[in-house]
């Protein structure tokens, strides 16, 4: 069994859109016996509820939760410091900002921007308020009114985190250093009694990287970061041109 890693945004979908090429190669490469884990720093709720269909298993919130159908397979939640250090650190810089639970979501600071969050998660999905000692979170989105406050924001949390932009919408998903993509592809080829040899990720943003370095083949999207290209075994097409179907293609997987 190999098992075949997928990140969201710019690499199996735009939006909640899959190409129809990608579908047909992923559910050939189901049907051979392999997995396919999504690999995303969006929430669980956002990844299941939207890409459920094409998956076996999930990797959410940037690396810090993973399960295979109801199993959970590892978990590593922030701390109750932590969440409080970046809500300090947001608030400055009246951002917008949730958090993320398994299946819960917290918004807090600047309220002009929770639209964007309601549009992306579902109108009413929201609670309200974001305690650092009340909540298990595992990853957050901030949001922001434009390039110039989304360069404050990656500057002030330099140190502890890493921006990954969501295209259209003015938000990110952040990876709060310490656990990753990387990180996710070792424990779940662990969990699952794979080899690393037998794993595949494909990607497109700068949070990708680890994860293309981890596995036993790395592929970037041809519309991928030059630094993700970088790093990767293989450089596909771009995601509008048949990039999945055509990298699966390359390694004899579907």
């Amino acid at each position: 069994m190999r098992v075949v890693f997928f990140d969201i945004d710019g690499t199996l979908a735009t939006g909640t859109q899959v190409p129809k090429s990608a579908v047909a190669a992923i559910d050939r490469l189901r049907s051979n016996g392999d997995q396919v884990f999504i690999c995303t720093g969006r929430a669980r709720a956002y990844a299941q509820r939207n890409f459920g269909r094409y998956a076996d298993g999930f990797v959410c919130c940037n690396g810090r939760l993973a399960f295979s159908g109801d199993a959970r397979l590892y978990e590593a939640p922030l701390s109750s410091a932590q969440v409080a250090g970046i809500v300090d650190t947001l608030d400055a810089l009246d951002a917008g900002y949730c958090f993320f639970e398994e299946w819960t979501a917290h918004y807090g600071g600047n309220p002009a921007y929770r639209h964007i969050a309601e549009e992306v998660l579902g109108l009413g999905a929201l609670e309200n308020g974001v305690d650092p000692n009340g909540i298990r979170a595992y990853n957050f989105d901030v949001y922001f009114a434009d390039a110039e406050q989304r360069g404050r924001i990656d500057e002030a949390l330099a140190d502890t985190c890493l921006l990954n932009p969501h295209g259209p919408h003015p938000s990110a998903d952040m990876t709060v250093l310490g656990v990753d993509k990387g990180d996710a592809v070792r424990n779940v080829a662990a969990a699952l009694g794979v080899s690393i040899a037998d794993t595949y990720a494909f990607g497109d943003g700068i949070n990708d990287i680890c994860m293309l370095q981890a596995a036993g083949h790395g592929i970037a999207m041809g519309n991928a970061e030059e630094r993700t290209k970088a790093v990767a075994e293989f450089v596909t097409t771009a995601i509008d041109d048949d990039g999945v179907a055509n990298g699966l293609a390359h390694y004899g997987l579907a």
